[in-house]
């Protein structure tokens, strides 16, 4: 694959062609495969047949004239900054119910939404924040910014998130804040991660900036914890172009998140002046128009994924050697913008997970294989090592407490390229899944296909 800087607005599209998990089965599966498989020709990337000649929708942000329309609207009222218009209040409001917290204050991106969280709850030089090594780069920014030690907790080999059973050993004395990251719609291990920092008294703030509707227990991640963020960045499902969500249900806080966004203006306006510490992350009325509509849009692409996603989901899984990736909760609703697989090439003639896409993209179906791995991770990357020899850092920490810490950026998981030797597929459900049935069935069709011909494959 090539390689290419990451930012934010691109880590979903290349990370979900990068990640993870489906897998078919061969020996002594005849009749199975006969039920499945129409057609037993070739396999296309043998010079076969493909089963689907027809693109999946790949277009997106998908838009038609109501944006327009809302957009004008916006345009020509001049009331183009939130401070004089209603349009980002109002989306504050509706966002805040829909997703069962008490308040919401909107940004101008889910990393602003994360920095003013980590400000509000007084973050800083000296301080530590818990997190995870697998995880865009923006998480890992909002920590080094306030000139905090991002503490890395090592991955769950079979998930790729935060491994909640070992965020106990991470805690000190300088522990303020615990930062999970709930990646491509999937649910970090929340509530046991809920449980360690109400033991210790430690806030969370979750970056739910990927996977805003998924939920454990029929409650949205991005409430569970102090507060929770959300992006609307144009590669997420709920997009403006940026713009960002912060979720909690701390009046006093979240009259403090709403204020630090703003200036540090009262949301209130019971005070005058610029009575809180604060920056400009305001959302504009632009980005607020575009939501509104986009959430409507939203709404009705979620229901879809959800039928699709829950159909490809129970056929594939029937298919020895294919497993859905593990889940912390059986009430965990995932959202389906990228569907994740286990894959065992022991069942396919040990025909690795990338090869095993390789031919499922030439039937014509948008699905990539790799280890369960998303980046090198972000304990590697070259700001951290930046900001360890700043003077601010220098300022902040003693010179034997930034050894200790960079002896400690060794992640046994994260660092093994194939974690327990777990491979898996993934298919990018975003637009993918927003399909008819006969698409789905076209993708069930030819992932079967290949599996029944790995043979070929070696």
């Amino acid at each position: 694959m090539k390689k290419s800087l990451l930012t934010r607005r691109t880590f979903i599209k290349k990370t979900s062609a990068r990640l993870a998990g489906a897998a078919l089965a061969t020996a002594g599966t005849g009749s199975l495969y006969g039920d499945i498989v129409k057609k037993t020709n070739t396999l296309a990337i043998l010079g076969g047949s493909p089963v689907r000649t027809r693109p999946f929708l790949s277009t997106w942000p998908i838009f038609d004239e109501s944006e327009e329309k809302a957009l004008l609207k916006a345009l020509r009222s001049r009331n183009w900054c939130c401070l004089k218009g209603n349009v980002v209040y109002d989306f504050e409001k509706a966002f805040a119910d829909a997703m069962g917290a008490p308040y919401c204050a909107l940004s101008n991106g889910g990393t602003t939404a994360l920095s003013a969280s980590l400000h509000v709850l007084g973050v800083g030089p000296g301080d530590e924040v818990i997190t995870t090594p697998h995880t865009f780069i923006a998480t890992i920014n909002v920590i080094c910014n306030a000139h905090a030690l991002p503490v890395f907790v090592d991955v769950d080999p079979d998930t790729g998130s935060m491994n909640a059973d070992l965020i106990e050993d991470a805690i000190t004395e300088h522990t303020k804040v615990i930062l999970p990251v709930h990646l491509a719609g999937y649910p970090a291990d929340i509530e046991k991660i809920m449980s360690i920092a109400n033991k210790y008294k430690i806030p969370v703030v979750e970056d739910a900036c990927q996977s805003v509707f998924a939920e454990v227990n029929n409650k949205k991640v991005g409430t569970f914890g102090t507060t929770g963020c959300i992006s609307f960045q144009e590669w997420k499902s709920l997009v403006c172009g940026e713009g960002g969500a912060i979720l909690g249900g701390d009046e006093d806080l979240m009259h403090r998140c709403a204020a630090f966004v703003n200036n540090g203006r009262d949301p209130k306006k019971t005070k005058s002046g610029f009575p809180y510490p604060g920056s400009n992350h305001r959302m504009t009325e632009f980005q607020a128009a575009i939501l509104t509509e986009q959430f409507k849009r939203f709404k009705k692409q979620d229901k879809i994924r959800q039928k699709n996603g829950k159909y490809i989901e129970e056929k594939l899984k029937e298919i020895p050697g294919l497993k859905p990736r593990k889940l912390y909760c059986e009430e965990t609703r995932i959202t389906y913008v990228r569907f994740e697989l286990d894959y065992d090439r022991e069942y396919f003639h040990n025909v690795s997970a990338s090869k095993f896409a390789e031919a499922v993209q030439a039937e014509g179906v948008p699905i990539s294989g790799e280890e369960r791995r998303y980046t090198r991770g972000c304990h590697k990357e070259g700001m951290l090592e930046e900001h360890l020899n700043s003077h601010a850092f220098g300022a902040a920490f003693s010179k034997a407490r930034l050894k200790k810490y960079r002896e400690s950026l060794h992640l046994p998981v994260m660092d093994n390229i194939r974690p327990s030797g777990k491979e898996m597929l993934s298919i990018e459900g975003k637009t993918a899944f927003l399909g008819a049935k006969k698409d789905m069935d076209d993708i069930i069709e030819a992932i079967t296909k290949v599996a029944k011909n790995t043979d070929k494959l070696t």
